[in-house]
């Protein structure tokens, strides 16, 4: 199964060190099995220290089965993923260092906080929204689910296969690594 990582840089070897604080997930690796969303994350990328990049990945199934792996999966916006996405974008957590993992699973997967749900997120965070009021809110906007890694565990599931890069206003072709 593909799935796909956008970015500014091609990337060769994973560092969860590198990884963004306050995501939806935590601290970790985010895929995507929709091409479109990572080309999207590739362009926004916050740095644009480089070329926007679409790294292709190839997902062994095992990933999602393994007994060894600590798994936590939403397969629509809920209460219990609007307080998950909450607590991992939180500034500080009572207990908790800024740049810890704030839970203790190896993979998540759900519904991507874009935009307009991070708003709706951040009214909910605010207290402006309740979470039923927030829910109804996120419901208008189209489902989109991630990967995120978390653990060294993970990486021995996953095979960096292709890139392609945005140099002008076209994507190139994929380019095997």
């Amino acid at each position: 199964m593909n799935f796909y990582h956008g970015t500014d840089q091609i990337i060769t070897v994973i560092d969860f060190g590198k990884s963004r604080l306050r995501t939806d997930f935590g601290r970790g690796f985010y895929l995507s099995d929709k091409l479109v969303n990572a080309q999207d994350w590739a362009i926004d990328k916050p740095t644009k220290l480089g070329i926007p990049t679409v790294m292709r990945y190839e997902i062994d199934d095992a990933i999602f089965h393994d007994a060894h792996l600590k798994r936590l999966r939403f397969d629509k916006p809920t209460i219990e993923w609007l307080n998950f996405v909450r607590d991992n974008r939180r500034k500080s957590t009572p207990g908790v260092s800024k740049q810890e993992l704030r839970h203790s699973y190896d993979l998540v997967i759900g519904p991507i906080a874009d935009d307009k749900v991070a708003i709706a997120v951040d009214r909910y965070c605010r207290g402006v929204l309740s979470a039923e009021e927030t829910l109804l809110e996120i419901r208008t906007i189209r489902d989109v689910s991630q990967l995120s890694l978390h653990s060294p565990q993970t990486l021995s599931y996953i095979r960096l296969v292709s890139y392609s890069q945005r140099k002008t206003k076209r994507w190139s072709y994929w380019q095997n690594l």
